[in-house]
């Protein structure tokens, strides 16, 4: 534990040296792992080494800019003609209907539902509804998501600083894990049981 700390504070200690580049950095790892970011991100604000409005302005446009770039694999999917071919596409517009009825309410919540996420903004990009509004709710979404998270682990972390600078970083980190990471699988996870449960019960109904 303490070499994984002391690990963490250098890179904390390389990483602030340089605001904007370190923006830059955390917004393209959101692209490959948005937990592990927005994770470092909050380390970074409970260490004093970057600005909450810069660290979650970075997590922010990152996980915005991936979130559009999963309707866009939407959008082309619905113009590509092979797949136009095996797909229902005409089948798919009650769902379109449903889905435009309650459009800003689905996608916000789906920011905060694990394992909803890829599968509703594909969706919303193949059925082509608004991309603006897209844009503007998973923009709100997205900000209030890490704040929330930033703001949380950043002052775990300043609320240890006492104990000392390692002490408070390892707390800090294990709190990070444990609310962006492990708490999202666990649900998920219980709700893939209950559905299905629920889906077992209808069968035995049927």
């Amino acid at each position: 534990m303490e070499a994984l700390t002391q690990m963490i504070l250098d890179w904390l200690q390389m990483a602030g040296d340089n605001p904007l580049m370190l923006a830059g950095l955390l917004a393209l790892a959101t692209f490959a792992t948005e937990d592990g970011a927005l994770v470092a991100g909050s380390l970074l604000v409970g260490a004093d080494m970057a600005s909450p409005a810069l660290i979650i302005s970075a997590l922010a446009v990152g996980i915005l800019v991936g979130d559009v770039g999963l309707y866009g694999l939407g959008w082309s999917a619905r113009e590509n003609t092979f797949i136009r071919k095996r797909l229902p596409v005409k089948k798919s517009r009650p769902l379109r209907r449903w889905l435009k009825e309650r459009e800003i309410s689905v996608l916000f919540f789906s920011r905060f539902t694990p394992g909803t996420r890829l599968i509703t903004y594909v969706t919303f990009g193949f059925l082509k509804l608004s991309l603006a509004r897209f844009t503007i709710v998973m923009s709100v979404a997205a900000i209030l998501w890490v704040s929330a998270m930033v703001l949380f682990v950043s002052e775990i972390q300043q609320a240890f600083s006492g104990l000392g600078t390692g002490t408070a970083v390892g707390i800090a980190f294990a709190s990070a894990v444990f609310f962006i990471i492990l708490v999202p699988r666990v649900i998920k996870r219980v709700q893939g049981h209950t559905s299905i449960d629920e889906a077992e019960l209808e069968n035995g109904n049927g």
